[in-house]
């Protein structure tokens, strides 16, 4: 009864994309807060040797730059049951992400840790 919400949420690893000179990498992962919440598909940047493990809690809550949902089922289902998403390191400082064009986006930042970042919807 006392724990708050964030609390009560899991970071749940889903794959990571090391950058070219390998010192950076994306991280795919969902944010589980159980069942009364949709999955959905969140992207963090880290350094290369990181892992959710050794992340405080809530270490992606606070810094992932992208997240989306299936708007209830109108995007299909990807890697741990939210929008399929495609990570791509253009550089060592350039990151693309598609995502499913039905996905419903809450965040997408352009920067990231000093990696600049392109979207592209896919069909």
């Amino acid at each position: 009864l006392g724990q708050s919400f964030s609390d009560m949420c899991a970071d749940n690893f889903l794959s990571e994309t090391p950058s070219p000179n390998r010192k950076l990498k994306a991280v795919l992962f969902q944010i589980d807060c159980g069942a009364t919440t949709g999955f959905n598909s969140h992207v963090a940047i880290m350094p290369i040797n990181n892992s959710l493990s050794n992340e405080p809690q809530g270490f992606f809550e606070n810094r992932s730059f992208f997240a989306a949902d299936t708007d209830h089922g109108k995007a299909p289902i990807g890697e741990g049951g939210g929008p399929e998403v495609q990570l791509n390191w253009v550089s060592d400082t350039k990151l693309e992400i598609q995502y499913h064009e039905f996905a419903r986006v809450f965040q997408a930042d352009k920067t990231s840790k000093g990696v600049s970042i392109v979207y592209h919807p896919f069909h």
